[in-house]
C-alpha cells in the first residue's frame, strides 16, 4: 500500500465554499446505475469521466476530498479562470484556486455547473498515467453508493446490507466521518477512499500509543508540499467490531475549531472488504468480505 501514497492522495477538507455548491444535477432516465472503475494498489479508485466536450478523462473517486477538483492542464483546456480559495490539507491551511466547469459525467451520474478546485495533479499517477481530476464528496454525497472492489464497479443508489458489518457515519458540511473505537473510546475518523491506511492527529491520542518508531519524523509529500509524520503503533483500534491495523501515521492537527472532535483519517480499503456501502440515508458505513 505504501505510506507515501497514503499521504499523497489525501487532499482533505475544504474551507472553500463555492456559490451554487454541489452543482446542478441532471439524471439520465433508464441508465445503468453502475460505474466501471480501475482499482490501483488495492484502494485507489479511478473512473473515466467527461467534462463538457472532453471525453476519456481520468478522475479519482475520493470521499476524502471535500470538493471536486481538476488539474491545471484541464482548466486551461476548458478556459476556466481561477480565483483564490483556502483548503485544509491534513494539518495546515493552503491557498488554491477555484472555478466552475460546465458539467461532468461519470457513468450514470451527471452534474451541471460544478464548482471545482484547480490543483496541480501531475504527481498523482495511479497506474502510471496522470489524473485529470478528482470526484469529491460534494458530488458523491448526493446518493448512496457501493464500492465493489472485486467487480471494479461503483453502484449508485445501492442499499445492500445482508451479512454486512456496520458503523455509524455522519456527513458534515465538508467531511464524511465514521465512528471508530480507539483504546476503548469512540472517535470520529474521516473516511478517505484515497488513502491506504490510517493517519491520526497527535492531539489526544498519546495515551493510546504503545510506542513510536524511532528515527525521527519522515518527510512525506502531499499536494501542499512536505507533510511531517511519525510512525506509531496504537494499543487498540476497531471499526464496527472489526480489529484494524494498529500501525498508523501521526500528524499535527490543524488549528480549526470545527475539527476538534475528529481524530484523523481512515482508508476504508484497510477493512479488507470486497464491498463497502456508503449509506447516507441511514447514516451507516457497511462492508463485507
Amino acid at each position: 500500500m505504501g505510506w507515501r501514497r497514503a499521504i499523497l492522495f489525501g487532499i482533505a477538507m475544504g474551507l472553500f465554499v463555492p456559490s451554487g455548491a454541489f452543482g446542478r444535477t441532471a439524471k439520465t432516465e433508464g441508465a445503468s446505475n453502475e460505474l466501471a472503475v480501475e482499482i490501483y494498489d488495492g484502494y485507489l479508485i479511478v473512473a473515466e469521466a467527461s467534462v463538457g466536450e472532453l471525453h476519456g478523462l481520468r478522475f479519482l473517486v475520493d470521499t476524502g476530498t471535500s470538493y471536486t477538483a481538476i488539474d491545471r492542464r484541464l482548466a486551461k483546456r476548458l478556459g476556466v479562470a481561477g480565483q483564490q480559495a483556502k483548503v485544509i490539507n491534513f494539518n495546515k491551511t493552503i491557498s488554491v484556486e477555484s472555478g466552475e466547469i460546465p458539467g461532468i459525467t461519470y457513468g450514470p451520474e451527471e452534474a451541471a455547473d460544478v464548482p471545482v478546485l484547480i490543483e496541480d495533479l501531475r504527481s498523482m499517477r495511479p497506474g502510471g498515467a496522470p489524473l485529470d481530476g478528482i470526484i469529491g464528496l460534494d458530488l458523491l454525497r448526493r446518493k448512496n453508493f457501493l464500492i465493489d472492489y472485486a467487480r471494479k464497479r461503483v453502484v449508485f443508489g445501492a442499499t445492500e446490507s445482508n451479512g454486512m458489518r456496520a458503523a455509524p457515519m455522519r456527513v458534515g458540511g465538508t467531511e464524511l466521518c465514521v465512528e471508530a473505537e480507539l483504546e476503548g473510546r469512540l472517535v470520529w475518523m474521516i473516511a478517505d477512499t484515497g488513502m491506504a491506511g490510517t493517519v491520526l492527529y497527535e492531539r489526544g491520542v498519546r495515551a493510546a500509543l504503545e510506542n513510536y518508531v524511532m528515527g525521527g519524523p519522515p518527510a512525506e509529500r502531499s499536494l501542499s508540499g512536505v507533510v511531517e509524520s511519525r510512525k506509531a503503533v496504537v494499543s487498540q483500534f476497531r471499526l464496527g467490531g472489526q480489529d484494524l491495523e494498529r500501525r498508523v501515521l501521526l500528524v499535527n492537527a490543524p488549528n480549526v475549531k470545527r475539527l476538534n472532535d475528529i481524530a484523523g483519517y481512515l482508508g476504508p480499503a484497510s477493512l479488507g472488504a470486497r464491498q463497502i456501502v456508503f449509506d447516507f440515508e441511514n447514516a451507516q458505513l457497511r462492508w463485507k468480505k
